[in-house]
């Protein structure tokens, strides 16, 4: 672990060097061009290490024989020439890594540039590539490739497959070893792993090192890549090359299009390790030409629609597909796959019906963070096999053990908290059930929350595993068991409110209408009535009127509910409002008292659903299924329990009247000493 931490400081001083060497050469202004020089400089220190044959000169002695003299880009790019003709950087067709051509693009003036290159390459890499490395370090360059990448030269939302970090590649992979144990593999019927997009190889590699390192498995997978960017397919090669692999299977082409090498292995697969790129989308009639055994969920869909499809979902049935029947895939999906309506539903009802869901989980936000993105994200496990009452494994990760944090404009991981995957890895590795044995559900941990879910039990509206959570489901629990309780009866919110969007018609704006955002509303029912007063919104809010109830959809990890107060003017709200007035029998203020309860926020705070953490929302329909329990008439209980209500709603009036009344003396004030 001290050497692996000693190389990983090298490269980021490296780095950190080259970014600066770039700038203050003036040369190579696009990102892409600066990666082409350093991955060349790299693979002729790969071709001197690994393929002696080749006779190309390390970088050392190459910078050794131009110490003082001229003629350095000369012999850099007589070695690269050399380099082209290693096996070691052999393309599946033929073809060199380094193109037909290879040249360093720069010039024989530009020797400073190019020394200091090649200096911080020798300085990052020699260590590992010369070093006598055992298997704590088999994955040092693949790390070092995705930080090269993302932290200076391809800081590109859109890349951020790239750089799905180690923590979550080795959980994946690991799980999926889990999966393929008990399989009978041998030399001659080795299993099959393939990543459709590949980047630069993560998964393959790290899979190679698990299975024939760690797990010490006598047949070598044969490992299967694709990816549509061309300099990707190249880093995935070499990042294979660096570790032994010998003939893995690196394409270049789109997954998604038909005659790609990839189709080669159709119902092959018997383990899909990925993270596809999200976010792109395709019109429907540029995939009608597709066959059913092509995308077998989607294909009636593509044929009858027109419109846009998102990628993540396309990639998904295409993933099943490729799968032999009883393989699986481990993806990598954003929240919308497993949380959206519309078409992702659709797909989830597919995938409910006809295949097994063995696992979903939750990432943190922070898990992209250092690729500039911090989209929610979920992997998602698929059994190719009819689903036989087997119960999905619901679990959720709050820490990675990293945060990340910003350097001299660099998105850097810095050491924090635990990484939960590896607890919540034991704990779904090792629970077992009979089929149909749960009914509902099963709390397997609590901490990372891990919970065996009933396919009956498996919504098809949402498979976000927080809905799941332990944390909810025990408050449920606790809930239910009042039910039981002579003393308390258990109410759903739909069956204690009525929702004012059904019956209220817009109002007009009118320059007396002051408009109540999610921001001017603070702890316990304060309203800050200065910045209303202040307020000027961009459009029209939603009418509400003094009595009503509001509650924050958006980001309600932070308990936003107010009782509108009686106010001099017309009032609307902010659209992320759900606006509510009680039914016959119930006060506002007991509702509100109600929803800012420990066991009401556990449920809210699991039904959460969004994007990223600054923009997650409940929906209304989940909003209005939290449980909550009230004492029964003519107990005792009931008897304490109006008491705290009155005296809520008395503190409450007091203090929005008093904000009220500080407002005006201090708009007095102000209005007086103007001059």
């Amino acid at each position: 672990m001290k050497n692996e931490n000693t190389l990983l400081k090298q490269f980021n001083v490296g780095l950190l060097d080259m970014r600066e060497l770039f700038h203050k050469s003036g040369r190579l202004d696009d990102s892409n061009s600066k990666l082409d020089e350093v991955t060349k400089l790299l693979c002729l220190e790969i071709a001197s290490v690994r393929d002696p044959e080749s006779r190309v000169p390390s970088l050392k002695e190459i910078l050794e024989k131009h110490h003082c003299g001229h003629g350095l880009v000369s012999s850099l790019n007589a070695a690269l020439s050399l380099a082209a003709k290693s096996e070691t950087l052999r393309n599946y067709d033929g073809g060199s890594l380094l193109g037909p051509n290879p040249k360093f693009n720069i010039a024989e003036s530009e020797e400073a540039l190019a020394r200091g290159l090649a200096q911080i390459v020798l300085q990052s890499f020699n260590g590992y590539l010369r070093g006598s490395n055992g298997s704590e370090s088999f994955e040092f360059l693949n790390e070092a490739f995705c930080h090269f990448i993302r932290d200076n030269f391809r800081q590109n939302i859109e890349d951020a497959q790239y750089m799905t970090p180690p923590e979550v590649v080795n959980f994946m992979v690991d799980l999926g070893i889990v999966r393929l144990r008990g399989k009978r593999f041998t030399n001659s019927k080795p299993p099959i792993i393939c990543d459709p997009s590949c980047g630069v190889g993560s998964f393959l590699a790290q899979f190679y090192r698990a299975w024939t390192v760690k797990e010490r498995m006598s047949s070598c997978p044969i490992l299967v890549g694709q990816d549509k960017v061309d300099k990707m397919a190249r880093l995935s090669l070499l990042n294979l090359s660096l570790f032994g692999i010998e003939n893995p299977k690196i394409y270049r082409g789109n997954s998604l299009v038909a005659s790609s090498p990839l189709d080669a292995y159709s119902q092959k697969c018997d383990l899909i390790l990925t993270n596809p790129p999200f976010g792109a989308r395709f019109e429907s009639s540029d995939l009608a030409f597709h066959s059913l055994e092509y995308f077998p969920f989607l294909h009636n869909y593509i044929q009858s629609r027109g419109g846009l499809i998102d990628s993540e979902l396309l990639f998904l049935d295409r993933y099943l597909s490729l799968l032999k029947p009883g393989g699986t895939v481990l993806a990598v999906v954003p929240d919308s796959v497993i949380s959206s309506s519309g078409l992702p539903s659709y797909l989830r009802g597919q995938l409910h019906e006809h295949w097994t869901i063995r696992s979903i989980t939750e990432l943190p936000a922070v898990t992209f963070a250092q690729a500039g993105t911090r989209t929610k994200t979920c992997i998602l496990e698929v059994e190719k096999k009819k689903p036989e009452g087997k119960a999905a494994l619901m679990g959720k990760v709050l820490s990675l053990g990293f945060e990340v944090s910003s350097k001299k404009g660099v998105p850097y991981k810095k050491a924090e908290g635990m990484n939960a995957l590896e607890p919540l890895f034991d704990a779904m590795s090792s629970f077992t059930q009979e089929s149909n044995s749960i009914s509902c559900f099963k709390i397997v941990a609590d901490s990372p929350s891990c919970v065996a879910v009933a396919p009956s039990f498996l919504t098809d509206e949402s498979w976000t595993p927080s809905h799941y959570s332990s944390d909810r489901l025990r408050t449920l629990q606790q809930i239910e068991g009042l039910a039981n309780d002579e003393e308390f009866e258990v109410h759903s919110l739909e069956s204690l409110v009525n929702l004012t969007s059904k019956s209220r018609r817009g109002i007009r704006e009118a320059k007396s209408q002051k408009c109540i955002s999610v921001l001017h509303v603070g702890d316990f029912g304060s309203l800050n009535v200065s910045e209303l007063i202040a307020y000027e919104p961009k459009t029209p809010g939603k009418p509400c009127e003094a009595g009503d109830i509001l509650f924050s959809k958006i980001n309600p990890r932070i308990p936003r509910v107010l009782v509108v107060p009686n106010m001099p003017f017309e009032l609307t709200c902010s659209t992320e409002f759900e606006v509510m007035r009680p039914k016959s029998g119930h006060n506002p203020y007991e509702i509100m008292l109600l929803l800012l309860s420990d066991y009401a926020q556990n449920q809210i705070r699991s039904l959460t659903c969004g994007t990223s953490s600054s923009h997650n929302r409940i929906k209304t329909r989940e909003l209005l299924s939290i449980r909550l329990a009230i004492p029964r008439t003519g107990t005792v209980k009931r008897t304490a329990y109006d008491d705290a209500v009155k005296a809520f709603e008395t503190a409450n009036i007091r203090l929005n009247e008093s904000n009220t009344s500080l407002h005006e003396t201090w708009s007095g004030l102000n209005d007086m000493l103007v001059v």
